[in-house]
């Protein structure tokens, strides 16, 4: 810090010389700083301070005043470049020059972070990083920046021997806890050359959608060596016991929008009564995020607002029961919009589809896709007008178990378009 600062050089000389057509300023100093010297170039501003003949550091001068950053060497080569103005703060910041490529270093609070940066004159953390203890230098967490803030956290050291590793969905945070999914628990170690943490000794998979563990393993560096199957956490299989799955379930019921903006993502049985979620404002119904979610019952004449429904991705949903005029503006009638649409697919553990009279009945788009279990789809009653899906194009795809499809009286009735593919 003295030689960044220049503390304590007291000049012998100072003489200006022409170097390369550039007239250059040439200061040597006295005592224990004899054998450095400093070369100013006088057009440029750029200072050079050298030891025998090696550069040490270099920085700008506008007017004799040092301006923006300056960069620090070791035997000629660069460490790394800082801003003047960063060395009296609480938090310092630096690009560091590496092998792999440039990094920012912030250290600061006890926590040292290093990683991708936006550029060297603002040093703000964007990309790939990591933080570490900055006593012990024990890595902390790995994770992802947006514009200076942690943005999502791919694994996080508990302590020196475990480690929670998460899954990363492209663009979506998982600061937020709810928001974090983890896939594996236990050892790791630090690769050093690779500046990875790797899955290392004992630990355990974790299933995404549940948070119980699916195998037990042991790695060496980031590869699985010896493993065991688990069944819902356990070693052997243990069915039609509902001993083994208290706390697993948890029915919600949903009244109205509110409710549904602070629902948990943990609900596993989805309940909405008769005449409810019928604002105006609730136009989209996605449950795609709710992973945990096996059934959904819906009353009569609910979402009567929502224009697009989609079920979508939920792996471990299981039955769809929908009352009579639901999702639709044309109670006991039908009509023609085109902008409602309803989308079930990749839900791989749904097994049955029932929807009441009138239900969807002014939508105009029905895709059904890769819903390997299901079995049994049922709009309307055949006995009854029904006009579900009115004027809507139908399409399923991939539904290798399919044995019963159910519609009522005038379903489909002005349908200009059906699929049936199965790969």
């Amino acid at each position: 810090m003295r030689r960044v600062l220049m503390d304590g050089y007291v000049t012998e000389r100072c003489e200006k010389r022409m170097v390369n057509d550039e007239e250059v300023e040439i200061v040597t100093y006295q005592g224990e700083h004899c054998d450095e010297y400093l070369v100013r170039e006088v057009k440029s501003g750029r200072c050079s301070l050298f030891y025998k003949g090696i550069v040490k550091l270099s920085w700008k001068e506008v007017n004799g005043v040092r301006t923006g950053g300056f960069t620090v060497y070791e035997k000629g080569k660069a460490l790394r470049s800082e801003d003047w103005n960063q060395l009296a703060g609480k938090e310092h910041r630096c690009i560091e020059n590496c092998k792999n490529g440039l990094e920012l270093v912030i250290e600061g609070d006890g926590v040292v972070y290093r990683g991708g940066f936006d550029d060297v004159e603002s040093m703000k953390r964007e990309g790939r990083g990591m933080e570490y203890d900055e006593k012990s230098g024990r890595v902390l967490r790995c994770g992802v920046w947006k514009n200076d803030e942690l943005f999502q956290i791919e694994k996080e050291c508990e302590d020196e021997e475990v480690m929670i590793e998460y899954t990363i969905d492209e663009g979506m945070e998982n600061v937020s806890l709810l928001n974090r999914h983890p896939v594996y628990e236990g050892g790791f170690v630090f690769d050093e050359e690779k500046r990875e943490v790797l899955r290392h000794g004992y630990g355990c998979e974790i299933d995404v959608n549940t948070g119980i563990a699916v195998r037990e393993g042991t790695w060496e560096r980031g590869e699985l060596k010896e493993s065991v199957e688990l069944f819902d956490g356990w070693y052997v299989k243990v069915e039609g016991n509902e001993v083994f799955d208290w706390g697993l379930n948890m029915k919600v019921e949903i009244h109205n929008w509110n409710e549904w903006k602070n629902v948990s993502e943990r609900v596993t049985e989805l309940v909405i009564p008769s005449n409810c979620c019928n604002e105006a404002e609730w136009s989209v119904l996605d449950v795609s995020e709710l992973k945990w979610l096996k059934s959904i019952e819906i009353g009569d004449e609910c979402f009567e607002n929502v224009k697009e429904v989609k079920l979508i991705g939920i792996s471990q949903l299981e039955s769809v029961v929908i009352g009579k005029n639901c999702f639709t503006k044309k109670k006991n009638n039908h009509g023609n919009d085109p902008n409602r649409h309803f989308y079930l697919k990749n839900c791989e553990k749904l097994r049955e589809l029932k929807i009441g009279r009138y239900s969807f009945s002014d939508y105009v788009v029905c895709e059904i896709e890769n819903v390997p279990s299901l079995a049994a789809v049922e709009m309307g009653n055949v006995t009854e007008e029904s006009r579900n899906f009115y004027y809507a194009s139908l399409e399923l795809k991939n539904l290798p178990c399919l044995i019963s499809l159910l519609f009522g009286r005038d379903a489909f009735e002005c349908c200009s378009r059906a699929v049936f593919e199965s790969e």
